[in-house]
């Protein structure tokens, strides 16, 4: 499959497990890449899918090709390039578990200068930039290493701190775009910024007129934070058909806040409907679709967040007033208005669900309290 590049001497193509930039001339290239990292030239930018589909891989246990991609992973992009006959010394290369076949193309123009950039992308191991990943045991497997791979073709004559600062507003377009999708991560479920492997490589042509800057506030920081901000969303569509207005379970889900594990604390205190659980949970998947209680549920989530930021302002914010709030505004939607129900909203047994906050608690123990009434 042949990509649009918007320059006559650079070409583009995907193939099963290939994405290739392919230069006449050489490229000013600047990167986090496996292969010639840091400043360079290249004639060649090269993002392969790991593990690679092939012979040689086919009898392999994945736990020894994982071992083999993390320990060397350099080596893979040479074995690759040598059966393509490639010398690695005029190559870029980086690495991704993402589709490449999903990669996601947006060329930006504006004055003299046009941009292209190449996005494929996964967040299957999404973090949060500061918070506890390898540096202590996790207790999540990780089965597969989502990665965010941005390549941006720049057709112009950057300095080198001019590609330094187009590093620094790829990353801020990034964290962007993955704030606009509210993507969690994996570890905490707190708000993303990247993911545990991302690359970023920045290329142009070192041809027409010098430019020195590119941050948010340039022609080219702002084509450059409309270019990654667009394609990210549009590759992680394809990639995982990640959409802004996902479900509330799942979002509850991204967030690492087990539903299945809330039903069944609350249930272990109610055995009047013991064997019921699948009713009783059909119910709350239901009452969870409903628009209001969503609208609510968001809220409550959004509250919590604010509340571990410490973003509540002081001395105007009661959170047993708040809390009761939600909950009130819960049992009278639900009850239309008559909540007449002996309801028992004091209820602290979904305190061991992880990533739980207060807000979002008391709208589910509310909820709860609701469906089991009424059995």
């Amino acid at each position: 499959m042949k990509l649009q590049t918007s320059i006559d001497f650079v070409k583009a193509e995907v193939d099963k497990n290939k994405l290739v930039i392919s230069s006449e001339r050489p490229l000013e290239v600047l990167s986090s890449a496996v292969l010639n990292g840091g400043f360079t030239k290249a004639n060649k930018i090269i993002s392969i899918h790991v593990p690679l589909d092939t012979e040689e891989n086919a009898d392999k246990d994945a736990e020894v090709l994982d071992k083999e991609i993390h320990e060397d992973p350099e080596d893979i992009i040479k074995k690759v390039l040598s059966k393509l006959d490639i010398a690695p010394d005029v190559v870029v290369g980086i690495m991704t578990n993402a589709d490449v076949r999903n990669v996601e193309v947006s060329i930006q123009r504006c004055k003299d200068i046009t941009l292209t950039a190449f996005v494929t992308a996964g967040v299957e191991v999404a973090a949060t930039a500061g918070e506890s990943t390898f540096s202590k045991q996790n207790p999540h497997k990780i089965d597969n290493e989502g990665t965010i791979n941005i390549i941006l073709l720049i057709d112009g004559d950057l300095t080198e701190s001019c590609m330094v600062d187009a590093v620094k507003t790829v990353t801020e377009a990034k964290t962007v775009a993955l704030r606009e999708l509210d993507v969690r991560s994996y570890f905490s479920g707190d708000l993303a910024s990247g993911t545990v492997t991302d690359s970023v490589v920045v290329a142009c042509t070192k041809r027409g007129k010098t430019v020195d800057y590119a941050g948010t506030g340039t022609v080219l920081g702002e084509l450059i934070g409309k270019s990654v901000i667009e394609s990210l969303k549009k590759a992680l569509l394809k990639e995982q058909n990640i959409i802004a207005n996902r479900s509330l379970t799942k979002r509850l889900e991204e967030r690492g806040i087990s539903l299945a594990k809330a039903i069944t604390l609350f249930l272990e205190t109610r055995p009047k409907i013991a064997g019921k659980f699948e009713q009783f949970n059909e119910e709350i998947l239901q009452t969870l679709s409903d628009p209001k209680v969503v609208s609510l549920v968001i809220a409550g989530l959004r509250l919590d967040d604010d509340l571990k930021l410490g973003l509540i302002p002081k001395g105007t914010f009661d959170k047993s007033v708040a809390v009761k709030t939600f909950q009130t505004a819960v049992i009278n939607y639900l009850c239309n208005n008559n909540p007449s129900k002996d309801l028992k909203l004091d209820d602290t047994s979904l305190a061991a669900v992880e990533n739980l906050g207060p807000f979002t608690g008391s709208i589910l123990v509310a909820i709860m309290n609701n469906v089991y009434s009424g059995m």
